[in-house]
């Protein structure tokens, strides 16, 4: 109902606000990443990500599932999961994908009802997941279209932080691939929570393995885009 109340109206005559885009602007500005960069990776928090979307092309995809594990000192400290009414039908090829029927999430809310609190629950938290340049872009785009903002979080790739410091080359890598490679099993793949808790994971496995060569936040996130020797 928050997000049918409040949602951005806007006519040739009038624009009548959202009283929420102020909350959640502020909301996101007040992030001070520079200090999130200096803090100890055991002190600080992690939120893994994913999502499912109707589409694959963000201009018109929609969110349709999202989750959050957040992981603190390297353990699962938390979760979010929520379902979302696209106010669109799902393609069958999205169906077919990732098993989410138009009709679980008629009755959901939407998009503008979901993004407060699930902005509120990854705060400032490093973001986290698998190629999740895709994901923050799909949450990015919601979050202009409903309140004209966007998260500024730090963020860790799971592919990039493996490729980097564990195959020391430039590769894509499947979150398959590391499921398998640290003995990770998934319930529930291709749904949002199934695949961030998996990711969680596969997080904390791989950061254990190399964290004797980092102690902060922007040690572990400057790792991602390092130069190797062999390119």
């Amino acid at each position: 109902m928050i997000g049918r109340l409040f949602k951005i109206i806007k006519n040739k005559k009038q624009t009548f606000v959202d009283p929420l885009s102020g909350y959640i602007n502020n909301l996101v500005s007040s992030i001070n990443n520079d200090e999130i960069f200096k803090k100890d990776i055991h002190e600080a928090t992690f939120c893994v990500i994913d999502t499912e979307t109707t589409g694959l092309e963000i201009k018109t995809a929609k969110l349709i599932n999202v989750a959050a594990v957040k992981v603190v000192d390297f353990k699962i400290k938390d979760f979010y999961n929520v379902f979302i009414n696209p106010e669109m039908d799902i393609p069958e090829d999205s169906i077919q994908w990732h098993g989410i029927t138009n009709e679980m999430v008629k009755d959901k809310p939407i998009i503008a009802e979901v993004l407060p609190e699930f902005l509120k629950f990854i705060s400032d938290s490093v973001i986290v997941g698998h190629h999740v340049n895709f994901d923050l872009k799909m949450i990015n785009k919601e979050l202009q279209e409903a309140f004209n903002a966007e998260i500024k979080n730090i963020w860790i790739d799971t592919m990039l932080l493996f490729s980097k410091n564990i195959l020391n080359r430039d590769e894509l890598v499947s979150l398959d691939y590391l499921l398998r490679l640290y003995n990770v099993k998934c319930q529930g793949r291709h749904t949002a929570l199934g695949d961030a808790l998996a990711t969680a994971e596969v997080f904390n496995k791989l950061v254990i393995k190399i964290k004797h060569k980092f102690q902060t936040v922007g040690d572990l996130y400057q790792s991602q885009f390092k130069v190797l020797s062999n390119q």
